[in-house]
């Protein structure tokens, strides 16, 4: 190499697609916590509105065409079970599936130590009851949300794990 070159090291590249609003939400607050400034990948997060998990795998498929990302991310409930053919597809087109049991707000209760309940209408509600802030605006999550937490969480949630390894890149 001649002298004075510098090597540029390109970013990874992520697409996160998340099922609804507070996913996104949420996702994007990721995204500030362990990628700002240079570090980590080049994440993009998109909605896709949710239409349960056939419809998010179709909504991440269509959103990485034209586009070549390191890693692409479906992150949705489990709530309504994922068929043998739905994981074959996202196998197949190179799109992890990371599920939240049975919600995101599932989550969110237990970042605060709350019971979890069984049922996604439960835990909204017990959500709305435990949690004074707008989960639909990333700016609000660090007063909860800390890096902290999430790593520490990270260490018994595998799910949470598998999502914050690929913001971590």
């Amino acid at each position: 190499m001649a002298k004075g070159r510098r090597v540029i090291r390109q970013r990874k590249t992520l697409l996160v697609v998340g099922e609804g609003a507070t996913e996104a939400a949420f996702l994007n607050y990721l995204k500030r916590v362990y990628c700002s400034g240079k570090k980590g990948p080049k994440v993009t997060v998109k909605n896709a509105h949710g239409k349960g998990p056939e419809h998010v795998l179709d909504f991440a498929k269509r959103a990485q065409r034209g586009v070549a990302f390191d890693h692409v991310v479906a992150f949705l409930d489990t709530d309504i079970p994922w068929t043998a053919a739905l994981k074959k597809e996202a196998k197949q087109s190179k799109i992890e599936l990371i599920g939240n049991t049975p919600c995101i707000e599932g989550l969110f209760l237990k970042m605060l130590g709350k019971p979890v309940p069984a049922v996604s209408a439960s835990c909204k509600k017990q959500l709305s009851i435990a949690l004074s802030y707008d989960v639909l605006k990333p700016s609000e999550y660090e007063q909860w949300c800390s890096l902290e937490l999430l790593d520490s969480l990270a260490a018994e949630d595998k799910h949470l794990y598998r999502l914050l390894s690929f913001y971590k890149v």
